[in-house]
């Protein structure tokens, strides 16, 4: 009988366990905050083809970006890497997957699933609940190398891990976290963002926080890693 080798096994767990999938959660209000702080890394105003209050959040500016890392840039990678925190999560998912290119696969898990829980986090802001896919297929895009590397190093991930929990806990994001609302459908149809008030931000994130780290264990209990 066919048998999931258990390698391959904590694979697939992690990226179901730690990937697109968010906390479903019921808001009473929808409000829209007022834009971060932008990157030290600029463009002129472009503001592609959303409008209203999506037309704010720098979609295209975030795609330059990107595309700058994914060539290996590196002024790009080091600003970025200089000013983590003033990014939004597919600038480090980029980033990330560039540190593994680089053979630096501890510095590369680091970000990746830092910018996995962030990305999960700023998906639970939202109010529009196709968010959710678009984040799934985001996920998609980054980290094959870095997922399977994790999963044959069990110690390593582990302190990893800890690690991300406890530099997102004291960090401060500066980034505009409604830069997730892009990837739902209401950003094609709507003005205005569906999003919690920025008094919840705090509590959405410790919330986050710790379903991404039980998510985590219970892969590895799953997988049999859990020593």
């Amino acid at each position: 009988m066919f048998r999931i080798k258990p390698l391959a096994l904590l694979s697939a767990l992690l990226a179901v366990a730690l990937g697109g999938c968010v906390v479903e959660q019921t808001r009473e209000h929808m409000t829209a905050p007022t834009r971060s702080s932008s990157s030290s890394l600029t463009v002129s105003s472009v503001t592609g083809e959303y409008q209203g209050e999506f037309a704010t959040l720098g979609s295209a500016q975030t795609e330059v970006i990107v595309a700058s890392v994914k060539a290996g840039d590196s002024e790009t990678i080091n600003t970025v890497l200089s000013h983590p925190n003033d990014f939004t999560p597919p600038v480090l998912f980029a980033v990330a997957d560039q540190i593994m290119n680089m053979n630096e696969p501890f510095a590369a898990m680091f970000w990746y699933y830092t910018a996995q829980l962030r990305a999960r986090s700023d998906a639970n802001k939202s109010l529009d609940p196709t968010v959710r896919d678009g984040l799934t297929r985001l996920n998609g895009y980054y980290g094959h190398a870095i997922g399977r590397y994790a999963a044959t190093h069990i110690p390593e991930l582990k302190t990893v891990m800890v690690k991300v929990m406890e530099y997102d806990t004291i960090a401060v994001r500066s980034y505009d976290a409604r830069w997730v609302s892009v990837l739902g459908r209401d950003a094609l149809t709507e003005s205005r963002i569906a999003f919690v008030s920025p008094e919840e931000y705090d509590l959405v994130n410790e919330e986050t926080r710790k379903g991404f780290y039980q998510g985590y264990l219970n892969a590895l209990k799953s997988s049999g890693e859990a020593k």
